[in-house]
């Protein structure tokens, strides 16, 4: 079978590798679409280091179940979207339902044990979720990072009816973001570095938009937050890009007893004195990925129209470099597949 690979000195490749049997209680998924993400950039440059290398890259996937390993019950032909994170089930963390955060230190698809860019991929039943009627199968490899973290993110910011919010950084996560925010019933406020990704999540749910060119943007950004919600601030702000002038621009546009919502990251650190949060009551919420739950309530939102994934390129496997490079350039708007449903 092929695989898109990484290797120790950093390289990509598309590889031959074995074929896969699946184990007890797991399942052989044949990969129609995987999503392309920019942590796979991190990876790329060694951010992110999988133990061990070589490795296949790939969180998101999606595809068909066309084999079972003794114990696994789900039913041949059944299309699944692949939770990415290999969670135990039984400590304290999986029993409150905190799949993500699992204590036995799970691994997780395309970070340290092979992922989901590949013609096949083999995982514990558990990771299988059945995709809805009315989902399709790259909507479905979307919403196992993109989809679910919006939806993770959301749910722990606390968001009420009426709120006001704020998503800076209009990007494949982003633009999930603001349909889950909207959704909630909060007025949601995008912050995007060009017009068309500030249009685009006009289309999906945001009354106003922010538009910020480099980081000196970000000077101003507080400020014409507060000057939007009438000197008040908003009750949340999402934060998608983790930069530090990013960063210390949501905390400084919060209202009070707003809440900071952290889920991008870079190499860069949060800068600001703790009196910024302490005067005001604010709170700093941090999140990473997001539990089985959400991505079966992401789903659920996609069937029935409430989140759409905004498509921005299909490619073949040997495409990968384009799908990344464009990544880079900051030039998607929405979301990137890999298209692996030909015949292999």
């Amino acid at each position: 079978m092929r695989a898109v690979r990484i290797h120790e000195d950093l390289s990509l490749r598309v590889d031959e590798i074995d074929d896969l049997t699946p184990g007890p209680g797991e399942v052989l998924v044949r990969v129609h679409a995987a999503g392309v993400c920019g942590t796979d950039l991190h990876i790329l440059d060694g951010m992110i280091k999988p133990d061990p290398y070589p490795m296949t890259l790939g969180h998101e996937a999606a595809g068909i179940v066309e084999g079972v390993g003794e114990g696994a019950s789900i039913a041949t032909g059944t299309p699944v979207a692949i939770y990415n994170k290999i969670f135990c089930g039984r400590c304290e963390q999986c029993l409150k339902g905190r799949t993500n955060i699992c204590d036995n230190e799970p691994d997780q698809l395309g970070f340290n044990r092979d992922g989901g860019d590949a013609e096949y991929v083999v995982v514990p039943e558990q990771n299988a979720a059945p995709i809805p009627d009315g989902v399709d199968l790259a909507t479905a490899a979307v919403l196992t990072c993109a989809g679910m973290t919006a939806m993770h993110a959301t749910k722990l910011s606390g968001l009420r009816l009426g709120d006001t919010a704020v998503v800076d950084g209009i990007g494949g996560v982003g633009i999930l973001v603001v349909q889950a925010a909207a959704h909630a019933g909060a007025r949601v406020i995008a912050i995007g570095d060009s017009e068309e990704k500030l249009s685009l999540a006009a289309e999906h749910g945001a009354s106003e938009g922010v538009l910020v060119d480099g980081a000196d943007g970000y000077d101003t950004v507080a400020d014409r937050i507060r000057a939007v919600t009438g000197g008040r601030g908003t009750d949340v702000f999402f934060e998608l890009v983790g930069t530090t002038q990013t960063m210390t621009a949501g905390i400084r546009s919060l209202a009070k007893g707003g809440r900071f919502v952290s889920t991008g990251y870079t190499d860069q650190s949060i800068e600001i004195h703790p009196i910024e949060f302490i005067l005001p009551e604010t709170s700093l919420i941090s999140t990473v990925a997001a539990t089985r739950l959400d991505l079966e309530d992401a789903m659920r939102l996609s069937a029935t129209g409430a989140m759409n994934v905004p498509i921005a390129g299909r490619y073949p496997m040997e495409g990968i470099d384009d799908a990344l490079g464009a990544l880079r350039k900051r030039a998607v708007l929405g979301r990137q597949v890999l298209d692996l449903a030909s015949p292999s």
